[in-house]
């Protein structure tokens, strides 16, 4: 009898710890529930971007030693858009599928006092994305407003590897903190409405503002302050073109963070992504489709690493 009631409770704790492992009943802090299994959402959110290897594509020349930005293109197969840090040149760089320069795109009245990040986002219908810098960077907290420029993509197709191609004019807009200067390292455009998201870095938990679609006419723009994440020393980020699964970068842990639209998405909880050590690793960027991201560290003949 014993021995019955003994191989019974075996196979009943063997059942549950498989129900646990899929996910089927899962724990919080304060009870246990059991379900179906995993939502749509939350099983689009665990297989989108979300690498179970990293390829160094190649390391990436001068004149890029301070990268602290990328954007994938879309219009441009193979084209990671990257930027200087502080100091540096008002000048986007294309990189190639092996990290090697395919041109440079110096903004015409824009200047770089300290570029953190970039992104990309649609453009007007019928026309090219627009590639976004973002002078936001403030170490001292002491910059009474900030700055991003928007140009349009030019389009590589015939274009000789190494170009430097004619300035772009550039708009831009000023960009104001509801609550003092801050020093920020984080670009997100909306894909769906176009709306600016800068995340700050030196809080103890870093904090998200949002820009109402600006025009780039030249405007000044008080940010609305949204949220504060679980962490700070955030220094970059990035989001997918469907507009609902978002990339936080810290330098050595990288989230993504699923929902509705940016703000829903950054709201919930995240979940981890693979990252490989890098020296100083500012810049993260997700793929055209969503399928993974790719990295780049400041520092000279850095790798540009493809997860996928």
């Amino acid at each position: 009898m014993l021995g019955r009631l003994f191989a019974a409770a075996v196979l009943v704790a063997a059942i549950f710890a498989v129900l646990v492992v899929s996910g089927t009943v899962h724990f919080d802090n304060s009870s246990l529930s059991i379900s179906a299994g995993p939502s749509k959402s939350a099983k689009r959110a665990k297989r989108i971007a979300n690498p179970s290897r990293s390829v160094e594509l190649g390391a990436v020349p001068p004149p890029i030693t301070e990268a602290s930005g990328l954007a994938v293109s879309r219009d441009n197969g193979g084209v990671v858009w990257t930027h200087n840090d502080s100091g540096g040149a008002a000048s986007l760089y294309a990189l190639g599928r092996r990290g090697e320069l395919r041109a440079t795109l110096p903004l015409s009245g824009a200047i770089n006092v300290d570029w953190e990040d970039m992104a990309i986002g649609p453009g007007p219908a019928g026309g090219p994305d627009w590639l976004y810098a973002a002078d936001i960077g403030d170490n001292d907290a002491v910059r009474p407003s900030v700055r991003v420029y928007r140009v349009a993509e030019p389009n590589l197709s015939g274009v000789a590897r190494g170009t430097l191609l004619a300035p772009a004019v550039s708009g831009s807009v000023e960009l104001t903190y509801p609550d003092g200067p801050r020093d920020a390292e984080a670009l997100i455009v909306d894909p769906k409405s176009n709306d600016l998201y800068v995340i700050t870095k030196r809080e103890q938990r870093s904090r998200v503002y949002r820009a109402r679609a600006p025009s780039f006419v030249g405007e000044t723009v008080t940010m609305k302050y949204l949220r504060s994440l679980d962490y700070g020393e955030v220094v970059g980020a990035d989001v997918c073109w469907d507009g609902k699964t978002v990339l936080v970068k810290r330098y050595f842990e990288l989230d993504a963070y699923h929902g509705r639209s940016v703000a829903s998405a950054l709201a919930g909880r995240p979940s981890s992504r693979k990252l490989d050590l890098e020296p100083q690793g500012e810049s993260v960027a997700a793929d055209a489709k969503c399928r993974g991201y790719y990295t780049l560290s400041e520092g000279a003949w850095q790798p540009l690493v493809r997860y996928r």
